[in-house]
């Protein structure tokens, strides 16, 4: 069950990176909690999920995106999904979360034996984490601050509309 739902939580994160790329407002989503429905967004109302939103029309156009500025971004989006090593550390997160999955189901395992192996995945995941962090930033560099700004509202109003005043992030709505 930990195992599905890291290898969930890590796929969603290297998925939905268009969808994340945008949002600097929040840290990177824990993986563990990946089963959670992510409402950080960054896709245009009615697109289809995964969608980039530096590439949607109606984004573009609300933003004042410029043709070098969307290029620059998907540079820079594409150029980490490429990252020598990324696939192999996903992968080798994966492995070693399904070690530590059997570590606590079995019966024959020392709490530093469990403790060593979780050091392993919780670097992993930094390292995955931090990295994606890094790429985001760097697309916010693109844009100028009335263009962060304005994304934030783009999102914030997406993000209602799809959480309808009900999830996280609500205050009182989401208890």
């Amino acid at each position: 069950m930990l195992t599905t739902r890291v290898v969930t939580g890590v796929m969603a994160i290297l998925l939905a990176a268009s969808a994340l790329a945008g949002d600097q407002q929040r840290p990177p989503q824990n993986p563990a909690r990946a089963e959670q429905k992510d409402t950080r967004g960054g896709q245009p109302q009615g697109a289809p999920r995964g969608s980039k939103w530096w590439q949607d029309e109606k984004t573009k156009a609300e933003l004042r995106l410029t043709p070098e500025q969307s290029a620059q971004i998907e540079e820079i989006f594409t150029g980490w999904f490429a990252k020598p090593g990324l696939k192999e550390k996903v992968n080798e997160l994966n492995r070693r979360e399904e070690q530590l999955s059997n570590l606590i189901s079995g019966n024959d395992v020392t709490e530093a034996q469990l403790l060593k192996e979780a050091d392993q995945v919780e670097a992993l995941r930094s390292y995955l984490s931090k990295d994606r962090t890094l790429m985001l930033f760097r697309i916010r560099q693109v844009l100028s601050a009335e263009q962060r700004a304005k994304l934030v509202e783009i999102q914030k109003a997406q993000e209602r509309e799809r959480w309808g005043g009900r999830g996280p992030g609500r205050g009182e709505a989401s208890r």
